[in-house]
């Protein structure tokens, strides 16, 4: 018999390893969607007023009611038909009278995984781009972490998850004589009743989290109605309607013992971690490897904490075969995991730096430290297993430590991933040591920013402002921010100071990369004026 355990434990370690391998060939997807290109480009200065303007993304993107506006000079918005919105390709027929002048487009869309994403760029008819009234917005980015409400919707959703997958594989597979214990069947319960609220709750807040309105408008029905109309609506409604169906089958959970419910729920289980995968980063890219990753790693997940969750419920009242039969079991999920666990990283980070450059780097960083305290308890329990104990405290402990990771993971869930490596950060040896940029500031003249140097290591900032005639102008007022959303990291104002003429700031740059700069002038007696451009910076 021992032998048969050794032989059982190798084939298992040699699958993981198996799949582990076979994994990490798959190709890395992005988990949100990212603009690709714009036409008119970004700055362009155009003859005539286009047809249409198309942008184009990385996946496919769903409209928000709104979300795309066209600005003129004066801040006001310009109407135009609606768009329409082509897997990957945002199609905006413009009115045939449009006339000459500076335009901005504001945009927000909704990728494939929930996530709203946004930006900005401008184009000018017979006229220079860049110059943006301080009424309209320079660039929209979304936060880089969603707002509470939908980070406890979601923690709420994979702590019901856990605990019904994970209660579900201890009766059936480790302890069938404990289907009968009111304890057991009170976590079920819960676990169904919180699966259920919480589709229902992600459903809600997902509308005012996709247009950026507050969350007093949940219950907005227009709202809720575009919500549905989505790849994540249609994943959280899959979501609530198995949670239903299971709740007939295991509400009362002995039950789950006898056939067909046998089969049928670890089956519903099953599709369960598929749809949780449905509404997240794994239903970016669009292929099933990256859906089927995303569903083990939920699923896995949850049979392992749900059933630590079963086992310090019980107490030392299980018995010994059951300990045995989950720690292999455990032991599965765990390989598993770590595997799938893996390749998630590989997907979304692309290099080294974005681990404690990003913020989603510093969560899964958290993350990875979490789970590997899981795992020093795991294996202090599976010691104590095989000898014969009963391994109570460790097991709360581990219990203890995977409720944080499933807090970790919602955060991360709704944290956004950092882009593809900017070719500027690739760029050869021999770039260039310096940054310019020249921004327009419509009728009262233009701005030029220069960084010296351009990299990482801590720049000057210099700001020139000229008036239409080529002379000096004289500003009451001069502020600067620059942020780089590509890398999740939010605006951050530049301290000015005027000195022989040229304002001037020190500022280090966290990253190489496209870094956007926001300059807003205010001249005595005329408006403020908001502008901006890009500034590539290297190492």
């Amino acid at each position: 018999m021992t032998r048969l355990v050794v032989l059982v434990r190798r084939s298992l370690v040699g699958a993981a390893l198996a799949a582990v391998i076979a994994l990490l060939g798959a190709a890395p997807a992005s988990a949100h969607a990212e603009l690709e290109s714009t036409s008119p480009a970004n700055g362009a200065r155009l003859e005539q007023a286009p047809s249409e303007i198309r942008l184009r993304f990385t996946e496919s993107v769903n409209l928000v009611r709104d979300g795309i506006r066209l600005v003129d000079d004066v801040g006001a918005t310009v109407p135009t038909p609606d768009p329409t919105a082509d897997g990957r390709t945002v199609v905006w027929r413009m009115p045939t009278n449009l006339p000459d002048g500076p335009y901005a487009v504001t945009w927000r869309v909704i990728s494939s995984d929930g996530h709203p994403v946004g930006g900005a760029f401008s184009f000018g008819v017979g006229a220079a781009a860049g110059a943006v009234p301080s009424s309209a917005a320079v660039s929209t980015p979304t936060s880089a972490t969603a707002p509470w409400p939908v980070v406890a919707v979601r923690l709420v959703g994979y702590l019901a998850f856990a605990l019904l997958a994970g209660v579900v594989a201890f009766v059936l597979w480790c302890s069938p004589g404990s289907g009968s214990d009111p304890s057991l069947q009170r976590l079920t319960r819960i676990g169904l009743l919180g699966g259920l609220a919480a589709a229902f709750a992600g459903l809600l807040v997902q509308g005012p989290y996709a247009e950026g309105v507050s969350m007093s408008r949940l219950l907005d029905i227009t709202l809720l109605r575009d919500t549905l109309t989505t790849p994540f609506g249609t994943a959280m409604m899959w979501r609530f309607v198995l949670y239903v169906g299971l709740a007939v089958l295991a509400w009362k959970l002995p039950l789950v013992q006898d056939r067909p419910a046998r089969w049928l729920v670890p089956g519903g289980v099953v599709a369960l971690a598929v749809a949780i995968a449905a509404a997240g980063h794994g239903a970016a890219s669009g292929r099933l490897v990256d859906l089927g990753v995303d569903a083990t790693h939920a699923l896995t997940a949850g049979i392992w904490v749900g059933g630590l969750v079963a086992l310090v419920t019980l107490g030392r009242s299980v018995e010994q075969r059951a300990v045995h039969q989950f720690s292999m079991l455990a032991m599965t999920s765990v390989l598993v995991l770590v595997a799938t666990g893996t390749v998630n990283a590989l997907r979304e980070v692309d290099a080294l730096a974005q681990l404690w450059e990003t913020r989603y780097g510093v969560f899964l960083l958290v993350k990875l430290g979490l789970v590997a305290t899981a795992l020093g308890g795991a294996w202090f329990s599976r010691r104590r297993v095989q000898e014969h104990r009963v391994p109570a405290r460790s097991v709360r402990f581990e219990a203890g430590v995977l409720g944080a990771v499933l807090a970790v993971t919602a955060v991360l869930s709704m944290t956004t991933p950092p882009p593809k490596t900017d070719p500027a950060a690739l760029a050869p040896v021999n770039r260039p040591a310096n940054a310019a940029v020249q921004m327009t500031l419509g009728d009262q003249g233009s701005a030029g920013l220069a960084v010296l140097p351009a990299n990482t290591k801590g720049s000057s900032l210099h700001v020139l402002l000229s008036g239409p005639d080529g002379r000096p102008l004289t500003a009451s007022r001069v502020s600067l921010r620059v942020s780089n959303p590509r890398r999740g990291l939010e605006p951050a104002t530049v301290p000015l100071s005027l000195r022989n003429g040229v304002w001037t700031g020190d500022f280090r740059f966290l990253v190489p990369g496209v870094w956007k700069a926001v300059l807003t002038v205010q001249v005595p007696g005329e408006s403020a004026v908001v502008t901006g451009g890009d500034v590539v910076i290297f190492r």
